[in-house]
C-alpha cells in the first residue's frame, strides 16, 4: 500500500487541483494503489492507479493523487472527491480540458464528473468534514443483472421497522471500534453518525449513513448489524454492543462528501 498523508502541502509553485469522480467498484481491488504481486505478477488493478496512469500520460510525467476515502475492493462512488498537484514545468491544462481528456482516456467504470482549481493547501481528506454512505438492499431472490452490480441480495422477509429501531441506538457519538475491520489505523475509535436512516423504495430498503468520520468496513458492519435485527436475530435495543457480520462490498456506494461552505 502506498497512499498516506503525502499531499498535504504543495510546491511553492504548481497548481492544486480538486476532481470528483464517480466509479463503479465492480472490477476494483479498491481506490489505493498497490505494489505488484511477487514473481513478477502485475499490480491489483485499483482506482487511484488507473486515474494516476491517465494523468501521466496527459501530463508526461509521474504524478499522484489523493482522495477523501480509500474505499474498499467492490465499493462503488458516486461523489468522491480527491486532489492533485501539478508540478512546475507540466503541461498547464484548463480544468474543463482536463476532465475531458482524462474521460477520453479512462475505462468505463470511472469518470470524473468536475475538475476545478483549488486553494494551495486545500486537502480531499483532511478538509472534509463528513462523509455521506448509501447501501441499497433488494429483497428478493435473485439480483438484476445491471443494478443489481450495486446491490446485495436481502431476504423478503425483513422487518423494516426492527431495522429502524436498531438504528436509532446506533445514532450519535460512540466508541464504534468493535465496527471497525481489524487491522486498520487509526488514532481513535470514537466517531458521530449523524444519521442512520432506512427507507424502503419497492423492493430496495435503503440505509443511508452520514457521519464526521468512519472506520474502515464501519458502514457494512451497521449494515450487517442492521440485517440482524430485520432477521430477528438481536434484539434491535442492543445494536450497540452486539455487532452483526459485515454486509457486503457491492452494496455500498460512497455518495457525498462535505467541505466548509465558500
Amino acid at each position: 500500500m502506498r497512499d498516506g498523508a503525502a499531499g498535504a502541502g504543495t510546491p511553492a509553485t504548481g497548481r492544486r487541483l480538486r476532481l470528483d469522480l464517480s466509479y463503479l467498484g465492480t472490477f476494483f481491488e479498491g481506490w489505493q494503489a498497490q505494489d505488484a504481486v511477487r514473481d513478477g505478477g502485475a499490480s491489483p488493478r485499483t482506482v487511484q492507479a488507473t486515474l494516476e496512469g491517465a494523468l501521466s500520460r496527459m501530463h508526461g510525467l509521474p504524478m499522484r493523487i489523493h482522495a477523501a476515502s480509500r474505499t474498499d475492493a467492490g465499493v462503488h462512488a458516486d461523489g468522491q472527491v480527491a486532489h492533485l498537484d501539478v508540478p512546475p514545468g507540466a503541461p498547464v491544462i484548463p480544468p474543463e480540458g482536463l476532465r475531458r481528456g482524462l474521460n477520453a482516456l479512462l475505462p468505463w467504470d470511472v469518470r470524473v464528473v468536475a475538475a476545478v482549481e483549488a486553494p494551495p493547501l486545500w486537502h480531499a481528506r483532511f478538509d472534509a468534514l463528513g462523509k455521506r454512505y448509501v447501501y441499497r438492499l433488494r429483497r428478493g431472490f435473485h439480483l438484476p443483472p445491471f443494478e443489481g452490480l450495486r446491490e446485495t441480495l436481502a431476504s423478503p422477509r425483513l422487518d423494516v421497522k426492527a431495522m429502524r429501531a436498531a438504528a436509532d441506538r446506533l445514532v450519535g457519538r460512540h466508541d464504534f471500534g468493535p465496527f471497525g475491520l481489524a487491522g486498520s489505523p487509526r488514532k481513535t475509535t470514537v466517531r458521530t453518525l449523524v444519521r442512520l436512516d432506512v427507507e424502503e423504495d419497492g423492493p430496495l430498503v435503503v440505509v443511508t449513513a452520514v457521519g464526521n468520520g468512519f472506520l474502515r468496513g464501519m458502514v457494512r458492519r451497521l449494515v450487517g448489524t442492521l440485517l440482524e435485527a430485520g432477521l430477528g436475530r438481536i434484539d434491535p435495543g442492543t445494536a450497540r454492543q452486539t455487532p452483526g457480520p459485515t454486509a457486503p462490498a457491492r452494496g455500498l456506494t460512497l455518495a457525498n462528501v462535505f467541505y466548509p461552505a465558500g
